[in-house]
């Protein structure tokens, strides 16, 4: 690996996905409406999800500060981060991603976007999470691996 190389090569910003996602899921929705049914009821559990995805993404940001290092996904990882949030999830800063548009979908009322995470899961695994694991295999080897055997990718 060299010097240039020391990051996970992934080609976009993770977010780029989630925003063609959110705006796919508003197209489809003009033409085609579905409701949860519950407009006052899913208002709230939207903005309950949404506190939940903040509290995740803060402490997940946390870690990050604490450790002296870069969220990017085009940034050289000089350690892994394995307590805190970490310790729970691999992925808390994706997991708060679907959370924001789960809470979206409910506040707004609109299916298509909670259903769009579930394409979304798999592009988010499979582009860009597939891709940062093999890149801290390769750098940290079995201590990463470790990692993996002790907590699970989203929950």
């Amino acid at each position: 690996m060299s010097e240039e190389q020391d990051n996970a090569g992934i080609i976009t910003h993770p977010p780029f996905f989630y925003i063609i996602a959110v705006l796919v899921a508003i197209v489809i929705d003009h033409f085609i409406s579905l409701s949860f049914g519950n407009p006052t009821m899913t208002k709230y559990l939207g903005l309950a999800v949404l506190g939940m995805g903040i509290l995740i993404l803060m402490l997940s940001g946390r870690m990050f500060i604490k450790n002296k290092q870069s969220p990017s996904v085009h940034a050289s990882q000089p350690k892994v981060i394995t307590d805190g949030i970490y310790g729970k999830t691999r992925n808390p800063i994706y997991l708060s991603a679907h959370m924001f548009i789960a809470s979206a979908a409910l506040y707004f009322d609109n299916v298509w976007m909670l259903l769009m995470l579930m394409p979304m899961t798999y592009i988010i695994t499979k582009f860009v999470i597939e891709k940062e694991e093999t890149y801290l295999e390769r750098k940290f080897g079995e201590a990463y691996r470790d990692y993996k055997k002790r907590v699970r990718r989203w929950l």
